[in-house]
């Protein structure tokens, strides 16, 4: 048996459902290449503002000539600031502009402007009555010790300052999540791609892979079943890279667990009962369509004479 007809329908509509979540971000990107090359800062005072309700605390601003200098060369310093960080992007070509033309930039680009917070987060987007909704770019300050990490970076929808929607989440490690989100946790419709090379595509709650999904390793094997608690857990199939049934059966935990069939080839496979990986309860072992052993199995031996499994069919296969 090979990968069925139905695993083909249920790729193609977890991956078209994935092209047009990227699709839905696309002319953000845009706009958000357009504010850090523009260098398009939102005013302090917004920005201070916003991040009053983002981060939970009062932040005091005392008024007077130092502090107004301050003010002055806030969006100067942000760009000297964000320019340094190579990884957000290659140039930044910034424009000595008029607080006019810096406002025309500003409606230009939809209002996507750059909020840099004090505790080095920032925000590329645009807001409605004052918070964080629509689709936009949040990057988390990357922590300075960590050298060569990736910025962990969420683009997508918000409500209220919430990841709620469809979006992109890319992790410090290089583990990228493409799919829907609730309330800040992968829910729904979903792809990881792991940076050790696997892939994970299906459904996820909160945060966590569960129901129906495809798990891919980097060396062609595939898993196709459901998931429980990010496990293989439930009814499930697993073909090799040449997309050749391997195993199909129950699973609990991320194990072979309860009635399946294990196939080492058209010619030799075993049906029973397995426990936590190994063949274990009453089972038939097959050897060209023919029962050899129809019995009782013990920690992947049948359990005769306490002999392996090889002494056991040694003159069979």
């Amino acid at each position: 048996m090979s990968l069925s007809k139905n695993y083909v329908e249920l790729y193609s509509s977890y991956i078209n459902e994935i092209d047009e979540i990227k699709k839905s971000l696309k002319m953000f990107k845009l706009k958000k290449k357009t504010a850090l090359k523009k260098g398009i800062f939102a005013p302090e005072e917004e920005v201070l503002e916003l991040e009053k309700q983002m981060m939970g605390f009062p932040i005091e601003k005392e008024k007077n000539e130092e502090e107004i200098k301050k003010e002055e060369l806030y969006i100067e310093s942000q760009k000297e600031e964000i320019s340094k960080n190579e990884k957000l992007a290659d140039v930044f070509t910034f424009l000595d502009d008029t607080e006019e033309d810096k406002m025309k930039d500003a409606l230009e680009n939809d209002m996507v402007q750059i909020y840099k917070f004090t505790n080095g987060d920032m925000y590329i987007g645009r807001l409605i009555d004052g918070k964080i909704t629509g689709i936009g770019s949040y990057i988390f300050s990357p922590d300075i010790d960590e050298e060569g990490s990736i910025n962990t970076e969420y683009i997508g929808q918000f409500i209220n300052g919430v990841r709620e929607g469809k979006g992109s989440f890319t992790f410090s490690n290089g583990n990228e999540y493409i799919g829907n989100f609730v309330t800040n946790k992968s829910n729904g419709i979903g792809r990881m791609k792991y940076n050790n090379g696997d892939e994970y595509l299906g459904n996820w709650l909160d945060g966590k892979k569960d129901g129906l999904g495809i798990y891919t390793w980097k060396d062609g094997y595939i898993y196709i079943g459901e998931f429980k608690d990010s496990h293989m857990d439930g009814d499930g199939s697993c073909f090799n890279s040449k997309g050749e049934l391997v195993y199909d059966g129950e699973w609990k935990k991320g194990q072979i667990h309860g009635m399946g069939r294990y196939i080492w080839n058209k010619n030799k496979w075993y049906e029973g009962e397995f426990q936590q990986g190994q063949k274990h309860g009453l089972g038939i072992f097959y050897l060209n369509d023919e029962p050899i052993y129809n019995g009782t199995w013990k920690y992947d031996k049948p359990s005769i004479f306490d002999k392996s499994f090889e002494d056991v069919f040694a003159n069979f296969i």
